[in-house]
């Protein structure tokens, strides 16, 4: 009997992939490729696993082209091996297997098309022959693995390990798996919570929802996990993050939140939601002043930072905007917030008098890849337990 591909396997067969990319991208950009090539490889070799089995049981001509048969329908032109057999302008190819794959599974549309393989400078053909030939060494269908979950353990241990290479884009995407459980920990999320992560990056903190329900003996089937994301690469990053997780019926749109939010309901209104965990960008430039002034949705009732520099409570004021009437958010802020003057002052003033906020928790020094910004974690409730109404406490952390 054959081996079955452990996680320990694939995780240095991924590092391996990363020594053949060294020298024509920076280091922060290893993530997509590599991921993209295992997706690709991944979803090819198990959709003619699935193939062969429902041949046993359906007509030939239904096994292979009946979409409806399939998780994700991959067309003979779109396989594997037509990646495998081109000699020649293989990042075209690879762009266009990437183009009918997301044409026939919408549910995948910008997962692939994010990045240009055909730009030689940055992917070159022999390297991309040398990374065709690395991906063609293992068959991944499930079949051949330990198990399932090695593909999203294989994902967190590449974002990990390049994290601090990628410098400030890394920071934007990537928060530390401890901190991640810390805010799903404080949430407590239950089956059948609406979840929102407006700042969603990796998606990370949505799949550690999941897992947590999960553990806690419920079924995260019964989850709604909503997300958006400004950066279209890991908007389609996350997406595939979430797949290669196994989660199921989540939605992710891309755009910048504070300026178009697309969580909307048919009316055009805010979704709410159960829960609402999100690190957002610390600090990003905030140029919206005379259109939050006008914002559709009214989500900046408490004021409108000032500062050019500091969104900081506009993503605030977004994140408590989308809480449902018991709705909570755990919320990872700068320590900036908590102190600042002007109209930080006067909105951090308006949300202890509404006493939405249940507590602060203060963060280690050093504790988020490509920032020393001193961090903490904001907990609003709308729903206080009565013994803690007037009275939000706070925690500072040495350790996480």
């Amino acid at each position: 009997m054959a081996q079955k591909l452990t996680f320990q396997t694939l995780k240095q067969h991924l590092d391996a992939s990363a020594d053949i990319l060294r020298g024509d991208i920076d280091a922060s950009e290893f993530r997509q490729p590599i991921m993209t090539l295992l997706f690709l490889r991944r979803l090819s070799d198990q959709f003619i696993e699935n193939a062969e089995k429902l041949e046993k049981k359906h007509p030939k001509e239904i096994a292979w082209n009946d979409a409806d048969y399939h998780d994700f329908f991959i067309p003979e032109k779109a396989r594997w091996k037509k990646i495998q057999d081109a000699s020649e302008n293989i990042g075209e190819v690879i762009n266009k297997v990437s183009e009918i794959i997301e044409h026939e599974n919408p549910s995948l549309v910008g997962v692939f098309t994010n990045t240009d393989y055909n730009d030689k400078k940055r992917f070159p053909d022999d390297t991309l022959l040398e990374m065709i030939e690395h991906f063609g060494k293992y068959n991944l269908a499930n079949s051949n693995l330990e198990n399932e979950d090695i593909f999203g353990q294989a994902y967190e241990h590449l974002l990990e390990r390049f994290a601090d290479s990628a410098g400030k884009t890394a920071g934007e995407f990537f928060t530390p798996r401890e901190v991640v459980q810390l805010l799903v920990e404080l949430l407590e999320p239950e089956d059948g919570d609406k979840i929102c992560d407006p700042t969603c990056g990796s998606g990370g903190m949505l799949i550690w929802s999941a897992k947590f329900v999960k553990e806690k003996g419920g079924n995260p089937k019964n989850l709604v996990l909503h997300g958006q994301e400004r950066n279209y690469g890991n908007f389609g990053m996350c997406r595939m993050n979430i797949i290669l997780h196994g989660i199921q019926g989540t939605r992710i749109e891309h755009e910048n939140v504070l300026r178009h939010p697309l969580l909307l309901d048919k009316r055009g209104s805010l979704l709410k939601y159960d829960k609402v965990i999100a690190n957002y960008p610390f600090s990003q430039n905030w140029n919206e002043k005379d259109y939050a002034s006008k914002d559709s949705w009214n989500r900046f009732t408490f004021g409108i930072p000032s500062a050019k520099k500091r969104a900081d409570f506009a993503f605030i004021q977004h994140m408590y905007s989308i809480l449902n009437d018991k709705g909570k958010a755990a919320i990872i802020s700068s320590q900036g917030t908590l102190f600042r003057g002007g109209s930080e002052y006067e909105i951090r003033k308006a949300f202890i008098e509404m006493d939405h906020i249940e507590s602060i928790i203060s963060l280690p020094a050093n504790l988020f890849y490509a920032t020393g910004i001193p961090a903490c974690v904001i907990i609003l409730n709308k729903n206080k337990p009565k013994k803690e109404k007037q009275n939000p406490f706070r925690i500072c952390c040495k350790r996480v």
